[in-house]
């Protein structure tokens, strides 16, 4: 059987009695049922029988005057889930009021498996509302509503469910069905909304009807008030603070002008009769307490068909409040009434639920269905408060100290609208700390176009005293991190915290996003230097194609460190896709060069290696490239961007990168150029060539250079190997041969590099030795492996030396040293110096490789608890390695 679609979720309990428990309370003891169960005919209407078959329903109604039983009646079918509930349903009796019955038949979902016809995890019931007809109304029993209750549908916080309700009256009981809906609630009460009464003079549901959703214990236990005159209105709030929420009916659904400060606008309830539980819920601010209620009940020109409530309830998530107008408000013209509650409540939902009303002559009395033309009306509800009466700047000017009370005016004030926010932003640099924290929250409410000026400008003033020496210091390298404290003012963040005034502007500046970029290109034009870099930043963030130009104009006169800044905003702008089309147009050469040359080469370096992909790009290049007597700056700065726009094809580029390499007067730019050739294949001759170049610091960027490319997998020419041996074996310089000992062991193996690897192995500097035996392990050169093991045992020799030869025999699989590591690995548990612990450790990554057959019985020792946790860490290492080598 397939699953049913419902979720299926428990009904609440506590306050939900008046909704949901009332059932219970008619239903009594009622046991389920197994024999057929009579409803005995009453006033005008039939008898009816009703049995509980395993299939279905069976029902049959009976005239008055006979004896009725199911037998023959007709059977009602049920959904096919339903079905195997029936067993473990009852039928409940009703009586309503004028003595009519109907019976209430519900099969509990909770508790059956799934396979029985219930989802898994079930709580659920099915309910079927059945009446025989009214007399002389034909024999067909009615049914009045059939579903699930208690089943939620809908997302989270939306969910909606059925209900039925029986509520005990004087005389019999009314029977509703209706919806609870997550998103309307009495301040976390559930609340039937859309209800529907089973009316007694017609038998079926009439729509529209009012139903009071507390229950009758709590408003017994509510605290009583009486509301008080008030021809002239009290000292009222500058900014409102309940916002209406959510209502249970309301005349063109207009609930929201209960609280919108006009009094000639009002809610009405849209129901039946005096609209008796009809409510309208509020958001407000647990942190600001309400001492009482401000009520004005009838609007200026009235409504039609409106009425004056006697008694309403006020509810908060714990309380209930009924208060009591002492006269008909329909009457008295403009007054209004002051709720004095007997004591201060903070909360973040308040209700306003009616209860009785004078209503106009031939409404209905209790229960009963009237004229729907009569409407219980609220003009305007409002809160008090101990602020009343203030206006925007004495509340702002009460954020200062962050206390309770400061907290409670940043509430109000955040409920306040454009007038409260431009107060806050009035107010903010007179505030403290706190306060001013306080403020930025309410800040935060207006719209990105109202916050970006006060954003900007704290970002920007953020960014000045950051950039600020600390006062008395030094220098900046031994400021001591203090903030120092002017009168009047907050500290200043040390260094090594997060300024909360800047932390917060970034933030809000990002998520405003786009609509922050034209003040932020205002600072990066004209702001002090430290400003104009933190505001690059942000907006080549937030905004990459509006940074572009503004990035290029602020360059032209910036100079040291904020330039370097602005350009590395530039090159986070330009290499975003957003950008893409902007910096196109910028590199057209009329645009580029109405700029000065170094905006010019500011934006292909910043470019890195997008250049290549940008239209244009190459053309922009020979422009700068091809000038007359380009300076040594522009030739170095030229380099980058010719070995970007090389690797990806274009011959003039490619052309003067060579030419540097190999020909520039400047050894910088050549060095340079061979840094940058790396990542060009086409070309590793000029690279081979550049490592003979007479200046030595080009010989070795080229070098690097070309170890580089070997290790990427690039294919060098025939005798590589051999002009770096060359280099290895004579080369005054150490860091020369270090660096052709690395570069010959980043290549394929040749006999000639091997041998100058060995050779090496005599060089006076250890680092050369060191490069060379790293260079032999890669190339697993077993010729040269006694060479490598005397490095290894040479107790004089220095101990790094001796470490990189241990892991090399490890790399050519020297089965015949697993004696000796495992010796050293041993001396690395007491050491004697560093150098017993640096060749345990070598030695152990050695084991680990050759991984020998008896390998867990060599290191057993260096498992025990004894064994410091570095070393015996290192230990398992060794035993989980994959072996490298081929056990013999």
């Amino acid at each position: 059987m397939s699953r049913s679609p419902f979720r299926f979720r428990r009904p609440r309990l506590g306050a939900a009695a008046g909704v949901i428990a009332a059932s219970a309370a008619v239903g009594g003891n009622a046991a389920a049922q197994v024999a057929p169960v009579v409803l005995p005919h009453a006033a005008g209407q039939q008898a009816l029988a009703v049995r509980i078959d395993p299939g279905g329903i069976t029902a049959r109604a009976c005239p008055a005057a006979a004896a009725c039983a199911p037998d023959g009646g007709k059977v009602l079918a049920v959904p096919s889930e339903v079905a195997p509930l029936l067993g473990g349903a009852r039928v409940v009796p009703v009586t309503l009021a004028d003595g009519k019955r109907l019976a209430k038949i519900e099969a509990p979902a909770g508790g059956k498996p799934a396979g029985a016809g219930a989802p898994e995890g079930a709580s659920g019931s099915w309910v079927m509302l059945l009446a025989a007809p009214l007399a002389g109304k034909g024999t067909e029993p009615l049914v009045l509503w059939s579903g699930w209750t208690g089943v939620a549908t809908g997302e989270h916080g939306e969910g909606r469910s059925d209900a039925v309700v029986v509520e005990p009256l004087g005389s019999g009981s009314r029977v509703l069905v209706g919806q609870l809906r997550d998103d309307v609630t009495l301040c976390g009460r559930p609340a039937l909304v859309g209800a529907s009464e089973v009316d007694p003079r017609t038998m079926t549901l009439l729509k529209g009807v009012s139903f009071q959703n507390l229950s009758a214990e709590e408003r017994r236990g509510a605290g009583k008030v009486v509301a008080e005159r008030r021809d002239a209105d009290a000292a009222a709030a500058t900014f409102r603070l309940l916002r209406p929420t959510a209502a249970s009916s309301a005349v063109g659904k207009r609930f929201a002008e209960i609280a919108d400060g006009d009094p000639k606008t009002a809610w009405s309830e849209g129901k039946a009769g005096v609209g008796r539980g009809e409510f309208v819920s509020f958001s407000s601010a647990d942190e600001v307490g309400i001492t009482g209620l401000g009520l004005r009940i009838k609007p200026e020109g009235g409504v039609e068909g409106g009425a004056a409530p006697r008694t309403l309830f006020v509810a908060t998530p714990d309380r209930l409040f009924q208060v009591s107008l002492p006269e008909d408000a329909w009457l008295k013209e403009s007054a209004g009434y002051e709720v004095k509650l007997p004591e201060e409540i903070k909360a973040s939902c308040i209700a306003v639920v009616l209860d009785d009303a004078y209503a106009p002559a031939g409404a209905g009395g209790r229960g009963a269905p009237s004229a729907p033309e009569v409407r219980v009306t609220i003009a305007e509800v409002t809160a008090r408060t101990a602020f009343d009466g203030q206006g925007p700047a004495a509340l702002v000017g009460a954020l200062a100290g962050g206390g309770e009370r400061s907290r409670a005016a940043a509430a109000l004030l955040a409920r306040g609208g454009p007038e409260a926010v431009e107060a806050a932003i009035a107010g903010y640099d007179r505030l403290d700390t706190a306060g001013k924290q306080l403020a930025r929250g309410v800040i935060d409410t207006a719209p990105c176009a109202v916050q970006i000026p006060f954003l900007t400008a704290r970002l920007a003033s953020g960014a000045a005293s950051a950039a600020q020496p600390a006062p008395g210091a030094a220098s900046a390298g031994r400021a001591s991190g203090l903030a120092s404290t002017a009168p009047g003012r907050a500290p200043r963040a040390a260094p090594s915290e997060v300024d909360p005034e800047l932390h917060h502007a970034r933030d809000r500046i990002r998520r405003c996003g786009r609509a922050a970029a034209p003040a932020l290109a205002e600072i990066v034009k004209a702001g002090a230097a430290a400003a104009r870099v933190v505001a690059a930043r942000e907006l080549a963030l937030i905004a990459p194609a509006e940074a572009i130009s503004a990035l290029l104009d602020a360059l032209a006169g910036a100079r040291g460190a904020a330039r370097r800044e602005l350009r590395a905003a530039l090159a986070l702008a330009a290499r975003s896709e957003r950008a893409a089309s902007v910096v196109e147009e910028e590199v057209q050469l009329e645009r580029l060069r109405a700029r000065p040359e170094d905006a010019q080469l500011d934006l292909l370096r910043a470019l890195g290696p997008a250049l290549g992909r940008v239209k244009g790009g190459g053309a922009a290049f020979q422009a700068l490239a091809s000038a007359g007597g380009a300076p040594f700056e522009r030739r170095y700065l030229l380099q980058a961007p010719a070995a970007a726009l090389a690797r990806a094809g274009e011959a003039p580029a490619e052309a003067y990168l060579r030419a540097s390499l190999r020909k520039d007067a400047d050894a910088h730019v050549r060095l340079r150029a061979a840094e940058v050739a790396a990542d060009v294949p086409s070309l590793a001759p000029d690279l081979l060539a550049a490592a003979s170049d007479p200046d030595a610091r080009v010989r070795e960027a080229a070098i690097v250079a070309l170890a580089r490319a070997a290790s990427a997998g690039a294919k060098l020419p025939a005798g590589a190997s051999e002009a770096l041996a060359a280099r290895l074996t004579s080369d005054p310089w150490t860091f020369i041969r270090g660096g052709a000992a690395l570069a010959i062991g980043a290549m394929p193996a040749t006999a000639a590099g091997d041998r100058a690897l060995v050779g090496a192995l005599a060089d006076s500097s250890p680092e050369v030795r060191r490069h060379a035996l790293d260079g032999l392990g890669a190339h697993r050169a077993t010729a040269h492996i006694e060479a490598v093991r005397d490095r290894a045992e040479d107790k004089e020799e220095d101990v790094e030396v001796r470490a990189r030869a241990i892991l090399a025999l490890g790399a050519m699989c020297d089965a015949s040293s697993v004696d000796l590591w495992t010796r050293l690995a041993l001396r690395a548990k007491a050491p004697i110096g560093e150098h017993d612990q640096r060749l345990g450790s070598a030695a152990l990554a050695a084991l680990g490789s050759v991984h020998p057959a008896d390998l867990p019985a060599r290191l057993k020792p260096l498992l025990d608890k004894d064994t410091p946790h570095g070393l015996r860490e290192a230990a398992r290492a060794a035993l989980s390695a994959a072996p490298q080598c081929r056990r013999r």
